[in-house]
């Protein structure tokens, strides 16, 4: 129905100008400084004073600017006033032609088209706010004009040259005052109750309900009991007066601008013939109002005539408003909009403040409870709701009840309309004929009788406040009592009552404030042993008993520690929050009539540990005194900090022996045993010790350490560095490997399982697995060896580790033996017997120093013998990979091109390739045809004790002899 109102106001052009002027807290120059926003004449904010004008029209809004305050004077003539910003400049938005444009000081400063289709009177200048960044917004949308550098400001929003109303920003927040009646009433807009068919409707209802009746309100200490109909038979009813609810534009019209409202229905059909009408008396003015921007119109009919719900018609009115208009007068309609009948039953009382999905009813006020009817189900049940002594404005039970009930179809049988209770809001429920009525239900506690009621409290409407007999003023004595109070849900017409319910509420010393003492113990240097720190007599007077305005005798009647367990002196020890180190214990003095209870930390070197671990070093502990029975009191909590200060060390100045280091002193290198150096036997373990000076390491402390961490007590080992973890290398097996190191970082692996290193005492021995021998020979010593990183661990003597900055260092494992392909060798087509060459002149070997096994001389000028490096390094055999050998002949790429795919009749064959010093030899044959030269790839492969390694060597085939 809506839809089809818009419709029809969106007609013709934006023919009218709407102006805005308003001063804003900055402008270019941001010469304008922001006050406090506190109150002047009233204790409130700019927020709460929007909050209870609502949208409610005022009677003039004014602002002194030189003293930044705004002074509203509201419908009751009322004046209230708060500060803002001073001397705000003034700026001008003026709505024209579609479009919003800023001024200053008349100099247009920017523009934008509004984000709204409205044109005509539906235009509405009330929904013109302003965000925290200056931004103006039509109906919440950003309309793309910005305020320069405003975050407060006031704007008089103008209509024809009227102002209607005042758009004031506080930090940011907007709040709108409506003038009332400034401008006439432009339309009316529906409020919804229910859909009917997808169709926005009101209900016509009728009431049905059994009343309750008084049995006994003989006070004992089960208090009053009622008599609850147990089988209902609505043998009681309400037919209220329709009411039906209309949005106002604009806002700020008052019930003055309104002579007549007239609501005019019809039935409309689904299917079928025309209806007979559904006919509305003439309404009461007196009984409407305009609360908030909404119109409530109060009427009657012969709701007999109103379409079932269930039938193929239903029946809509709409309103008709006349306006006096500058002398005259004019008629505003409203969309149109459904009716229906429908019964209103089983009535219950419910709880407002409950969390559930389905809120629970007042206790005693549920047929489904034992105690139904019976005031015994709350006194017996925990208190609903508290409130202090000494609060003289009370506590307003009204928001702790809403009525309940089920609806269902004026129809034979009759039909439940949707599932479960429904709610009629207290503000509501004249509407339906109902009130609720709140009473002080007595009844006594022990055997003096003690009553709880009539003697604690006061019950004003539904407002109670604490009392002790006639005493108000400071009631201390009510603290801790529970007085009753019923509240029954009447029939407003006759007081019939259609339910009844209990509410005890809890009479307290109110909120009083804790305290957090934080107890900060300063440094601590990590140590192994524990460090306690103490909680001093004067400390807990001064910050604990003190503060709380109590003697020590009132702080520790009133409160207890925080535990759950003790340690063997019986001392309690308290419960800390989750995730705080150590522990504290409550010491209590041996003479408790006097001296002071103190509290003491400890924390143990495991929580130092573990804080340096997890948590920066820091050290927390709260020990928590809570309230033993007076709940309205705050916990107390004494908070201890310290931060473990951790040790540093480094290498000592001169430690390192440099002609040991490589890489800017981070890289050392290891390798096999020197040939003819103990032990002579080309093992692959290295003292890393060596690479120091004196062949041991030497260290200096950064920083101050306790006793605990000096030199003399700290002893060092190596391990294999966790960043070698999940690191990815490659052998010259072709296959990738994913190193790993085991938990005490003595191992070093391959793919988890395959040892590559492991650490011996102070030396880095080199394995022999498969996976070791791949990784060492993928590449040769000077280009880029296998390397892994080292750490130099240093512990005291509790096992604690002294962190360096320097510690970590690669280790480059460097390959034993190199192979080379030696050039100018060849084979010739057609000789007696094939065309043999020697394997070692096909290839030559070095080792890491890059001597050749053979006799020769070094680069420094040293002369050597390596022809036993054969042996000495364990090389098993020199292999020709006949398999695998290439060629170019006819034209073919000799790296990838297979030498038997080309042909069969040449056939390269290799004698005695494990004889030690000699390797055998490789023969040529041709089987078939006369050949031209071509070229072959010979690949060779060195077995020796460390791995393989791998060379290739292009070899010339000369053409068949004599040809």
């Amino acid at each position: 129905m809506r839809k089809r109102f818009v419709k029809v106001v969106l007609f013709g052009a934006l023919t009218f100008a709407a102006t805005t002027s308003f001063i804003s807290c900055k402008d270019y120059d941001d010469d304008i400084k922001r006050i406090d926003n506190e109150i002047g004449q009233i204790n409130q904010s700019l927020t709460d004073l929007k909050t209870a004008i609502g949208n409610n029209g005022v009677k003039s809004v004014s602002y002194d600017a030189a003293t930044g305050t705004l002074t509203i004077v509201d419908s009751n003539d009322k004046s209230v006033s708060c500060k803002i910003a001073q001397k705000l400049p003034n700026y001008t938005i003026e709505i024209k032609d579609g479009k919003v444009i800023l001024k200053k000081d008349g100099t247009e400063v920017s523009s934008a088209t509004l984000p709204t289709a409205e044109v005509g009177e539906s235009f509405d200048p009330t929904k013109l706010t302003i965000n925290a960044a200056g931004e103006i917004l039509y109906n919440s949308v950003k309309t793309n004009v910005t305020i320069p550098k405003a975050t407060s400001s006031i704007a008089a929003i103008k209509k024809d040259g009227v102002i209607i109303g005042y758009t004031v920003t506080d930090n940011g927040e907007s709040s709108n005052f409506y003038i009332q009646d400034a401008l006439p009433l432009t339309s009316l807009v529906f409020v919804p109750e229910a859909y009917l068919s997808g169709v926005e409707a009101m209900r016509a209802t009728n009431l049905t309900y059994d009343k309750w009746t008084v049995k006994s309100q003989t006070v004992t200490e089960k208090g009053e009991i009622w008599n609850a109909p147990l089988s209902p038979a609505s043998n009681s009813h309400i037919t209220p007066d329709m009411v039906a609810y209309y949005h106002v534009n604009p806002v700020g019209v008052t019930m003055k601008q309104i002579s007549k409202l007239v609501l005019s229905a019809d039935d409309k059909e689904f299917v079928g013939t025309r209806a007979t009408g559904f006919n509305i008396a003439n309404i009461d003015l007196e009984k409407c109002s305009i609360t908030n921007g909404i119109l409530k119109v109060v009427f009657n009919g012969n709701s007999e005539a109103i379409q079932k719900i269930d039938a193929s018609k239903i029946t809509v009115m709409n309103l008709q408003a006349t306006v006096e208009v500058n002398g005259g007068t004019k008629v505003v309609n409203s969309d149109y909009a459904a009716i229906y009948k429908s019964v209103l039953k089983k009535f219950v009382l419910a709880n407002a403040k409950d969390a559930g999905v389905h809120k629970a009813h007042l206790y005693g006020a549920d047929n489904a409870r034992s105690l139904v009817g019976k005031a015994e189900d709350a006194i017996n049940a925990e208190p609903l709701c508290e409130v202090a002594y000494n609060n003289k404005e009370g506590i307003d039970l009204s928001k702790y009840v809403e009525t309940h009930y089920t609806e269902w179809t004026d129809t034979d049988p009759m039909k439940q309309i949707g599932t479960g209770d429904k709610t009629i809001a207290n503000d509501k429920l004249a509407d339906y004929g109902l009130k609720l009525v709140y009473s002080l239900s007595d009844y006594y506690v022990g055997d003096n009788k003690t009553l709880q009621s009539s003697f604690f409290a006061n019950l004003k409407g539904s407002v109670l406040t604490a009392k002790v007999g006639d005493i108000t003023e400071d009631p201390i004595a009510a603290v801790g009592r529970m007085p009753l109070v019923r509240v029954e849900l009447q029939n407003a017409a006759n007081g019939e009552v259609v339910n009844v319910g209990w509410i005890k509420v809890k009479i307290t010393r109110g909120d009083v404030a804790g305290t957090d003492y934080p107890k900060a113990c300063g440094d601590l240097k990590l140590k192994c042993t524990p460090e306690t720190y103490n909680l001093l007599f004067d400390e807990m007077n001064v910050n604990i008993y003190q503060k709380l305005g109590l003697t020590k005798e009132d702080f520790h009647a009133i409160y207890e520690l925080k535990s759950s367990s003790t340690n063997a002196s019986g001392q309690k020890i308290a419960t800390l929050k989750t995730g705080e180190y150590g522990e504290v214990v409550e010491l209590n003095d041996a003479d408790p009539n006097v001296e002071t209870v103190c509290l003491a930390w400890t924390v143990t070197s495991a929580d130092q540990v573990n804080a340096v671990n997890n948590n920066n070093g820091k050290l927390i502990a709260t020990a928590t005194y809570v309230p033993k029975n007076d709940k309205s009191r705050a916990d107390v909590t004494i908070t201890f900090t310290a931060t473990v200060k951790t040790p540093s060390a480094s290498f000592d100045t001169g430690s390192k022996n440099s002609e040991y280091w490589y890489n800017n002193m981070n890289n050392i290198r290891m390798n096999t045993v020197v040939p003819g150096v103990t032990p002579n036997d080309c093992s692959f373990s290295v003292n890393v010790d060596n690479v120091f000076e004196g062949n041991k390491p030497s260290f200096k402390l950064n920083n101050e350490v306790s006793d605990d961490f000096k030199l003399d007590k700290i002893s060092y080992q190596y391990i294999f560095s966790d960043k070698n973890n999940n690191v990815k290398v490659q052998g010259n097996d072709g296959a990738t490997y994913t190193l790993t190191v085991a938990a005490n970082g003595k191992e070093l692996y391959a793919n988890g399982t395959s040892l590559v290193a492991k650490i011996v005492g102070n030396n880095v021995e080199y394995q022999q697995t498969a996976a070791a021998k791949a990784i060492l020979n993928i590449s040769a010593h000077d280009v880029a060896p296998f390397t892994a990183i080292l750490d130099m661990v240093l512990t005291n003597e509790c096992s604690m580790r002294l962190p360096m900055t320097d510690g970590q260092f690669n280790a480059e494992f460097l390959r034993p033996v190199n192979v080379f392909a030696n050039t100018g060798k060849y084979f010739v087509d057609a000789t007696d017997e094939g065309y043999t060459v020697k394997m070692l002149d096909l290839v030559y070997l070095t080792d890491w120093r890059d001597y050749k096994f053979a006799k020769g001389t070094s680069a420094s000028g040293v002369e050597y013998d390596g022809t036993g490096y054969y042996t000495y390094y364990g090389v098993e055999s020199i292999v020709a990979d006949i398999a695998n050998i290439t060629t170019n002949m006819n034209g073919n790429n000799i790296e990838t091109k297979k030498l038997f795919e080309v042909t069969n009749k040449i056939v390269i064959s290799q004698a005695n390739s494990t004889v030690v010093g000699d390797y055998g030899t490789i023969t040529y044959k041709n089987n078939g045809n006369n050949v031209q030269a071509f070229k072959v790839k010979i690949p060779v492969i060195v077995t020796y004790k460390w791995g393989t390694v791998k060379t290739a060597v292009y070899m010339d085939v000369k053409s068949t002899e004599g040809n």
